[in-house]
């Protein structure tokens, strides 16, 4: 759609979250959420935590929802120390730590030694904001999984929806009547 219409929808309050980066705005609207409903389908959202509220006070909808959690800073650091012996980096440094390994300067073992700190820093505050995550919007979540590994994090949230479309549910009689 275009920006204008974006706006219209926004103006009439048609998306359930919206946003703008770099001058372009992204969003879910109600009517793509309700017309897969519809068809029989899950609706899977990876949305702020802040609709969370929306979603569960709204008569309509009758969220399930899976919080990823942080693994513990260890293992975020080990996942860093893996990337470095097998030459990348998880995350975006300005230099190629195997070739200022290879030249071992100086200032290449200073950048190494700053990459690491960045590395432990942005660990915990990964780990922090998870955390913090949970205390603010922990009531809203049905689940909470550690993020260890993809195929382990991919299999407990599979089982999870399975087990929604076989074992029976507790609900608010709200959603219900």
């Amino acid at each position: 759609m275009t920006k204008e219409e974006f706006e219209e929808g926004i103006r009439k309050n048609e998306f359930l979250e919206f946003g703008e980066k770099e001058e372009n705005y992204y969003g879910t609207s109600y009517a793509s959420v309700n017309a897969v409903i519809r068809q029989g389908k899950m609706v899977i959202i990876d949305c702020n935590p802040t609709v969370l509220k929306i979603l569960h006070s709204s008569p309509e909808y009758m969220p399930y929802v899976v919080f990823l959690a942080a693994p513990g800073a260890e293992r975020i650091q080990d996942e860093d120390e893996f990337a470095r012996r097998h030459g990348y980096s998880s995350r975006s440094l300005a230099f190629d730590r195997m070739s200022s390994i290879r030249y071992s300067s100086r200032r290449a073992r200073t950048l190494e030694s700053v990459a690491s700190l960045y590395e432990e820093e942005d660990s915990r505050l990964t780990v922090e904001e998870s955390q913090r995550l949970q205390r603010l919007y922990g009531p809203y979540f049905d689940l909470v999984v550690i993020n260890e590994d993809f195929d382990s994090t991919f299999r407990r949230v599979s089982q999870a929806l399975d087990s929604l479309s076989t074992d029976h549910q507790w609900v608010p009689v709200t959603w219900v009547y």
